[in-house]
């Protein structure tokens, strides 16, 4: 973990967005500053990367900082590495740091789609990924006060060999994105095989649907204004999924982080989670875990007009597994980028891609579709 500074924005002074505000204000530390993980800022330093933020800041034009967007606005992308070896482990979705009004309810449903082939081995380990997985999520957050939330989410997944293998090999063929071992693997096959020492430890092969490992997490706010909003959270996972399907991991974790809201300016503007995972486990699958790991993302959101928004997502955290030399199961950061549409006053539309940046380290594609309805909405 490390200190990136960010600039806070504040007043009527016209602000022209683009990338060299950002890269500068990511090596030095200025007023407003805020933590992030030190693992992401780099990320926003690669070309193609750079290519991606440079193209959405060219469709805006310098602009004053006018009343704060409504809270809707920063919420993130609610996923997080889908690999099932990761998943299982207590890192919370991300969150928006503004909380709830009292009595005030939020519910979230949304399902993820993802798919993934990776085959990885070393002197000693032996990795076999080949799956597709629909993770369905339903979240609710509630005001207890204006000063406190509590939130709970119940995941329910379903693991078999899916259809759309073919599909994605041509995702990656049509945007010459790495093809790795799809040219060479039968297509809609379930394989989730781990060994170590010729031990064989996971092998799975016939599809499930089961509840994963659910969630209770507490919320405080710390700051709120206008243009900055930062609140501090904690939860609780607990072991009601099931071990052997790698729907849970059989152990009670806690986590830890902060989120954080800031307004750039009147159409610009910028989520940050960033946090740590205490493990409850020893191992998983007698794999050896980290006591700890620590994760965060930084959400860049465009209010393209009043009635949708286009936002690009980076995350990432480090390793679970404490002395796996294989990628697949070490760190990993990724992107994710979609849009935010409007339906009404009180319910909101997301839907998104994540696509890997270290390649092999996460699932090659992702897909998420999240409603939200919010009570009490004006």
């Amino acid at each position: 973990m490390a200190l990136c500074g960010i600039p806070s924005i504040r007043g009527p002074k016209p602000l022209k967005i683009n990338f060299r505000i950002l890269k500068n204000a990511i090596g030095r530390n200025t007023d407003g500053v805020f933590l992030c993980p030190i693992f992401l800022c780099p990320v926003l330093l690669y070309p193609w990367k750079r290519s991606i933020i440079l193209t959405l800041l060219a469709l805006n034009t310098p602009t004053t900082l006018l009343a704060s967007p409504d809270s809707n606005h920063y919420t993130p992308f609610e996923t997080r590495d889908q690999n099932v070896f990761n998943l299982v482990h207590g890192q919370a979705l991300p969150t928006n740091a503004r909380l709830n009004q009292k009595a005030q309810s939020t519910w979230s449903s949304s399902l993820i789609i993802t798919n993934e082939l990776i085959i990885e081995s070393n002197s000693t380990e032996n990795l076999v990924l080949d799956y597709e997985n629909y993770r369905f999520n339903f979240s609710y957050q509630y005001g207890i006060n204006e000063n406190w939330n509590i939130k709970l989410d119940i995941p329910i997944i379903h693991q078999s060999g899916g259809f759309l293998d073919s599909a994605i090999d041509n995702w990656h063929q049509f945007f010459s994105l790495p093809r790795a071992n799809r040219p060479f693997v039968e297509n809609d096959q379930y394989t989730i095989q781990y060994s170590n020492q010729n031990q064989n430890l996971v092998d799975l092969n016939e599809s499930s649907t089961t509840i994963g490992d659910i969630q209770v997490a507490l919320a405080h706010s710390l700051i709120k204004n206008e243009q900055t909003t930062m609140s501090l959270w904690g939860s609780l996972k607990l072991p009601t999924g099931d071990e052997d399907k790698l729907s849970g991991s059989g152990a009670t974790d806690v986590s830890m982080w902060l989120a954080l809201n800031q307004q750039l300016a009147d159409s610009w503007l910028i989520n940050i989670n960033t946090g740590a995972v205490i493990l409850g486990g020893d191992t998983f699958q007698t794999i050896p875990l980290s006591d700890y790991t620590f994760y965060g993302h930084i959400m860049l959101g465009w209010l393209a007009n009043k009635n949708f928004d286009l936002k690009i997502q980076l995350q990432g955290h480090t390793g679970y597994y404490e002395d796996s030399q294989l990628r697949a199961i070490g760190s990993t950061y990724l992107v994710t980028f979609g849009t935010s549409i409007k339906i009404n006053q009180c319910n909101r539309l997301d839907i998104a891609i994540s696509e890997d940046i270290k390649v092999d380290a996460s699932p090659d594609a992702s897909l998420l579709i999240n409603w939200r309805n919010t009570s009490g909405c004006p």
